[in-house]
């Protein structure tokens, strides 16, 4: 008889952090992931994945360690020293300045902007005005991506350039602009809103956490987001749900080896055969929910 439990040693990696699946830019960072590394250790890294579409474009993280920082993006943010800043202030130096806010309880207190050109971190100030130039500039993140066809790019930097040691964890969310300040619909995190552009604003309704990946959302969303699963005995067991969804697995390294579209009605299971005595990822996308599973069949 062969039986299956859920793993719980947190400093094991995650699957990969997916991002929202938006391609409003061409889906360089709307249908891409990160592979993070750094549970412990200095550096922290990140692998980031573009799906083979082009990087033209400016992505930001915005990183909440714990300490002061700011709810939103505001126009009291407005830094346009160079095209780094810009984007991270979301500046309305060419007009398409507009506000940024994130969920109650996440205060972005540094961000990374990475584009082909450089990639760097920079300290948010946590009140007052920031004009030009005003964003603290901390470090170079040490970006591969050099070139937008790329496809793949890694960057890294120290737990201690956050505050932090390596025991810690910290929040992000992301967002992906033009070098003018300019919006889209792609990033990190519950809630952008597909079509936005421009000057439209952005709600963030949820954020992730690092090491693990683990999603945190607004009460409303949260009510929408649960799906109840388990796996036992070469089984997937998904309840309440009566829609298609796509079951994902990854094994520990994070590459993909399954991934299908099921079409679920009830409780009926799943046959899913894995590797024994592996801890894998199962991960579960419907319409509107998200599960990881981590097992080990044995």
């Amino acid at each position: 008889m062969t039986s299956s439990y859920i793993f719980s040693q947190n400093r094991l990696p995650p699957p990969p952090c997916n991002a929202n699946g938006n391609s409003g830019f061409g889906g360089a960072v709307g249908e891409g992931h990160i592979l993070f590394s750094g549970d412990g250790v200095n550096p922290i890294n990140f692998a980031m994945s573009t799906s083979a579409n082009d990087m033209n474009d400016i992505l930001v993280l915005y990183i909440d360690t714990g300490e002061p920082g700011r709810n939103e993006i505001d126009t009291t943010i407005d830094d346009n020293a160079d095209d780094h800043r810009i984007a991270i202030s979301n500046s309305n130096v060419n007009g398409y300045g507009s506000t940024i806010s994130f969920l109650p309880g996440f205060e972005a207190s540094y961000a990374i902007a990475i584009d082909v050109n450089f990639g760097g971190l920079w300290s948010i100030p946590n009140t007052g005005s920031v004009g030009t130039g005003e964003l603290g500039f901390i470090t170079s993140v040490n970006s591969t991506l050099t070139s937008s066809t790329q496809g793949f790019y890694t960057f890294n930097f120290n737990w201690e350039d956050l505050g932090l040691t390596i025991t810690d964890e910290f929040h992000f969310v992301g967002v992906y602009v033009s070098n003018t300040g300019y919006s889209s619909d792609e990033g990190y995190g519950e809630g952008i809103t597909t079509g936005t552009i421009g000057s439209d604003n952005i709600t963030f309704t949820g954020y992730l956490t690092l090491p693990g990946c683990s999603e945190t959302l607004s009460n409303s969303v949260n009510l929408l987001n649960t799906i109840d699963a388990y796996y036992f005995n070469d089984k997937l067991f998904i309840k309440n749900i009566n829609e298609a969804v796509t079951i994902s697995v990854y094994d520990i390294q994070g590459r993909k080896t399954y991934s299908n579209l099921h079409q679920i009605q009830g409780s009926v299971p799943i046959s899913l055969e894995l590797n024994k005595n592996e801890l894998q990822f199962i991960v579960i996308e419907s319409s509107n929910k998200r599960k990881v599973l981590k097992v080990i069949p044995n």
